[in-house]
């Protein structure tokens, strides 16, 4: 009897190997490009979209690479090319007061994180410093002995072995070492991109069609609200899969461009609270001086349709 119990529970890994490898699921690979790799217990794995990663997973880009995660709490991070991040370990709250304690490493490379406001507490620790962070679109890039951080909004905690602060939002600062002071070397964010919706109340498709909204991309200068002439590359992150933006986004010489954007259907689940937030992000360790911009979309929510009863005048039975 007991081969038989063992022979069944073989058979039960066989069938479901990736269910019992995401018992203790932390996040998955919502968007990969280029050579992206997760090292998980001393094996590699291809980083692919809807890869699942748990605590203790590695994960390394290569040249011109680009992954893009998703948390449980909703938070994403971006690594950019030539990074290694670690996820040591991710910590879900189950009081009345659902909340998650995040705990990674940025061993080297750049990444932007976009941190879910009253839902997390995240600590990234690199060679040189420790970034505590909440509520945050903060921007991290760790060269050989030195951190760069730049914070668009939210709230981050820098510690090294001399000293202690916390950044203000719209500040960024270059160079900092393991020891000595962050003070003399923080500096506001210059430039800022900014986003406009044609309008910021969109039209949700009915079942079987879609629909388009389209927008203004554009860098400025945080102090004058002018143009800058900068090229980037930008990456919009939207906390919804029914509207989808164009893989590949470049504004012009001019730094401008327009772009326009397709909507689903939504389902039940997707309505929320009538509000979704969309975040323009420019997409490269090389623009730490430009903050990300941001744009609250609006829509109506659909009437459950009433219920409609009919009662036999006779028999008074409802149908």
């Amino acid at each position: 009897m007991r081969k038989a119990y063992i022979v069944i529970f073989s058979a039960v890994l066989l069938v479901f190997p990736q269910w019992l490898s995401a018992i203790n699921a932390v996040a998955s690979i919502n968007a990969s490009v280029g050579d992206v790799k997760v090292t998980r217990q001393n094996r590699q794995i291809n980083g692919r979209k809807g890869l699942i990663l748990n605590d203790g997973d590695i994960i390394t880009t290569e040249k011109n690479a680009k992954a893009t995660i998703l948390f449980r709490d909703g938070s994403v991070i971006r690594l950019y090319q030539n990074t290694k991040f670690i996820i040591e370990q991710s910590v879900e709250n189950q009081s009345a007061h659902r909340g998650f304690f995040n705990r990674f490493r940025l061993s080297f490379g750049s990444l932007w994180g976009k941190f879910t406001k009253n839902r997390q507490r995240t600590d990234i620790k690199t060679p040189t410093a420790t970034c505590g962070i909440k509520g945050t679109s903060v921007a991290l890039t760790q060269k050989a002995t030195t951190l760069d951080v730049s914070l668009s909004s939210g709230s981050v905690e820098l510690e090294n072995e001399d000293e202690k602060i916390e950044l203000e939002p719209g500040k960024m600062i270059e160079g900092i070492t393991k020891r000595g002071s962050f003070k003399e070397k923080i500096r506001d964010i210059p430039y800022r991109i900014l986003i406009k919706p044609d309008t910021k109340k969109i039209e949700l498709p009915t079942a079987g069609n879609t629909a388009k909204f389209s927008f203004t991309l554009q860098i400025i200068d945080v102090k004058s609200m002018l143009n800058v002439s900068k090229a980037a590359r930008v990456l919009i992150s939207v906390p919804s899969d029914k509207i989808e933006f164009p893989e590949s986004i470049r504004l012009n010489a001019r730094g401008y461009l327009r772009v326009t954007a397709t909507i689903k259907p939504f389902q039940q689940a997707d309505y929320g609270n009538g509000r979704i937030e969309v975040t323009a992000v420019a997409e490269s360790e090389r623009y730490m001086d430009i903050g990300t911009g941001q744009t609250v979309l609006t829509y109506d929510i659909p009437q459950k349709n009433p219920r409609i009863l009919k009662i036999d005048a006779n028999s008074g039975a409802i149908n």
